[in-house]
């Protein structure tokens, strides 16, 4: 991020980001689908926006809550169907995302900057995070803030010592800029010593990679037409081999 001019260069878009700052009305951030608070990174042209944590996320995340791999940031769900299932929360997403390919492994962006623990003034002690179902198979959990049902598969708080706790939302806020910041990195390019600047770099890494598409959609073509010819040629020396 340049801080002289407030702007950054994210791989998600091929215009700088500026920094917005209250604007009216408040924008949805492509990242995550949720409004943005009071600061956000845009680029006005295109109407496209992102949560200041959204924009200056990791690429490579350790959570607590998949420890034996890493977990990828993808711009768009590797899945054939364009969308995936977050491991936290059970809803469906189709931005950002992060992504164990091992273990088909997904949680939304906002899931995965959940703080693991808060305090709430309905309860004296700190809630933690859970990841995993504790009860056992059919046992029928309630949120003690909402008192409606609570899916104990998907992730929420609970004060171990008390037996208290229930939903995520019920617990902590749910805008990304509020939650921890402790996935937020900085996005930058590799350095340019011709000076070109960074915009110029990233849609030249963009059109780089669609031309090897290109050449490699090409040299299939060329290949599957060389075998079709190699059949066709045998096909004939079979049949003069009859006449």
């Amino acid at each position: 991020m340049n801080n002289a001019e407030k702007t950054l260069i994210h791989i998600s878009h091929l215009h700088p980001l500026k920094l917005v700052v209250s604007a009216e009305p408040k924008p949805i951030c492509h990242a995550c689908k949720i409004q943005c608070g009071n600061r956000s990174f845009g680029c006005i042209e295109c109407q496209y926006f992102l949560h200041v944590t959204c924009a200056t996320t990791k690429r490579c995340l350790n959570h607590p809550a998949h420890p034996a791999h890493n977990l990828n940031f993808e711009l768009t769900p590797s899945y054939t169907s364009g969308k995936f299932q977050c491991d936290a929360c059970g809803d469906e997403g189709n931005t950002f995302g992060f992504r164990c390919r091992d273990c088909y492994y997904d949680l939304h962006l906002h899931c995965s900057a959940l703080p693991h623990f808060v305090n709430h003034p309905s309860h004296s002690h700190p809630l933690s995070i859970v990841y995993k179902n504790p009860y056992p198979s059919g046992t029928c959990v309630f949120c003690d803030l909402c008192k409606n049902y609570l899916d104990p598969c998907k992730w929420f708080y609970l004060c171990t010592s008390c037996n208290f706790g229930g939903h995520i939302g019920c617990f902590s806020p749910e805008k990304p800029e509020v939650l921890s910041p402790g996935l937020q990195a900085q996005p930058t390019l590799p350095s340019n010593p011709q000076g070109e600047t960074q915009a110029n770099v990233l849609l030249n890494t963009v059109n780089s990679i669609k031309q090897e598409q290109l050449l490699l959609a090409q040299a299939k073509a060329a290949q599957t037409m060389m075998v079709g010819s190699s059949r066709l040629v045998n096909s004939f020396q079979w049949r003069n081999n009859l006449l």
